[in-house]
């Protein structure tokens, strides 16, 4: 049987400066990663499907404790809904990168624009 992790403050989330990887407890798989120049940054480490996925939930002190067990959470709900949140963002990047190659800038408007004045 998996052993559960400490449930960790926010104040002593706050403390831990030793380099590694830093269960905090509350949501399973979600740890605090610590590397040697002391950033520190939340990472959620699930399995989806057959895959073992580090999905990065923004830096600390950016992201506070709540707020980074809030997306470990919801990210473990897509997962149960059989939804890949890495892919996800992906596509959605993708998806948004051709808008933006396709929308018309405004000199290529003037451009193409009768000059009737």
């Amino acid at each position: 049987m998996a052993r559960k992790a400490k449930e960790l403050s926010p104040l002593s989330v706050g403390r831990l400066t030793q380099p590694g990887h830093h269960a905090v407890g509350g949501v399973a798989g979600l740890y605090l990663y610590v590397i040697e120049s002391g950033s520190r940054s939340w990472v959620l480490r699930v399995m989806v499907g057959t895959k073992r996925r580090h999905i990065g939930l923004g830096g600390f002190p950016d992201v506070p404790l709540a707020q980074a067990k809030e997306r470990a959470r919801k990210a473990r709900d897509e997962i149960a809904q059989g939804i890949d949140p890495i892919q996800r963002k992906r596509e959605a990047a993708s998806l948004l990168r051709a808008q933006q190659a396709t929308a018309i800038t405004f000199k290529t408007a003037a451009v193409l624009a009768p000059t009737e004045f």
